[in-house]
């Protein structure tokens, strides 16, 4: 495994490397002004609307959608009139500096409260990511198949985030193997539920731009978002339930007492593992109805029937995703205790060393 997770870096890096060597040239200073092109600068004035960008004080015309104040960040957008005449458009706000600050603040409570293990999980987190924007997406880009391409970045993202975060041991196998098994079935499960409800994976804007840029297996583009989006709660379920089934198989450990046979162990633990369920299976139908709240709140304030919204495709894939990610996340849980029971069993689950313990990755 580690040989795998080795292999799956440099590939990783190799794949970086091509798609920066991809990345067009930048174009030269009198090229961007000729052409559109988005600058980044500060409120100076309010009345008339003037923004600073480097040392000039340019004029801004303004739709009246956003409010803004004096010393806002804002993004520009410079185009040319009909005349010719260079214009400049209030955009957006510019809201990196702050998403960059809150990340910061993010590492830094992973590290003094997770210590060790939780600046690994911050590294495997941005690895992870890592490989949805290096692996991914430029493949799906290129032409793979967006499916295939999900289960190759998961099983890139798995190594990252079992082994690199929680070490190469019996314990990380054994949820690796459920996680990877149960991931299967979810697949399967996706497919066939998209199959029989009729998903295109044409459901909003973005995805009819897509279709335009010339990506047309929408289906397949929709499966895999529903595999990766997966992952993560089901590593949720599985690592801390291995580490319940060692806790449990441990815990009279040098007090003369017989080894247990697997059966106890594994009914003993499912005990434990069923309120794991019901904790995780709220927590994941609770974050696909809070991402959803605006379209649920738009179809009571339109009185939609709830057969009508039932229908309606954007509606039916967050069904389908949170009903497949909850049968995913029930059935790791006996698979991942059976596996770790297993592994006891056999002599290969060893007893925790100090400081290890119960915890989550999200």
């Amino acid at each position: 495994m580690k040989f795998l997770l080795v292999l799956f870096s440099l590939l990783l890096c190799w794949m970086g490397a091509g798609f920066a060597q991809d990345t067009p040239p930048e174009a030269s200073a009198a090229q961007l002004q000729s052409q559109s092109q988005t600058l980044e600068g500060t409120i100076s004035q309010l009345d008339p609307l003037m923004v600073k960008v480097g040392q000039d004080v340019l004029p801004l015309t303004h739709d009246g959608n956003l409010t803004v104040k004096l010393g806002d960040l804002v993004q520009v957008f410079q185009t040319l009139d009909p005349a010719g005449n260079t214009v400049y458009y209030l955009a957006d706000f510019v809201r990196w500096p702050y998403l960059l600050g809150l990340t910061l603040l993010f590492v830094v409570v992973a590290g003094v409260v997770g210590k060790g293990k939780g600046i690994r999980a911050v590294l495997g987190m941005f690895l992870s990511v890592a490989v949805i924007l290096l692996m991914v997406i430029p493949l799906i880009l290129a032409g793979w198949n967006p499916a295939f391409v999900a289960l190759l970045g998961s099983a890139g993202i798995l190594l990252f985030s079992v082994y690199f975060v929680h070490g190469f041991n019996w314990t990380t196998t054994a949820a690796l193997l459920a996680t990877l098994l149960t991931a299967a079935v979810s697949v399967g499960l996706a497919a066939l539920s998209m199959h029989f409800t009729h998903l295109t994976g044409l459901m909003d804007e973005e995805t009819m731009f897509l279709k335009q840029m010339g990506i047309t297996d929408l289906r397949g583009l929709l499966l895999g978002g529903m595999i990766i989006g997966a992952l993560g709660a089901l590593v949720d379920s599985t690592i801390p339930q291995v580490a319940v089934v060692r806790e449990l198989a441990h815990l009279h450990a040098g007090h003369d007492h017989p080894k247990q046979s697997w059966q106890s162990l594994f009914a003993a633990s499912m005990r434990v593992g069923m309120d794991h369920i019901g904790s995780l299976v709220n927590t994941l139908v609770l974050a696909y109805a809070g991402s959803s709240l605006s379209l649920f709140v738009l179809f009571q304030a339109g009185n939609t029937s709830l057969k009508g919204a039932l229908n309606m495709e954007v509606v039916s894939s967050a069904i389908v995703q949170s009903l497949v990610g909850s049968i995913g996340l029930i059935l790791a849980v006996p698979l991942a205790t059976f596996i770790a029971c297993m592994a006891y069993q056999y002599d290969r689950l060893p007893a925790p060393k100090e400081g290890e313990g119960h915890h989550h990755h999200h």
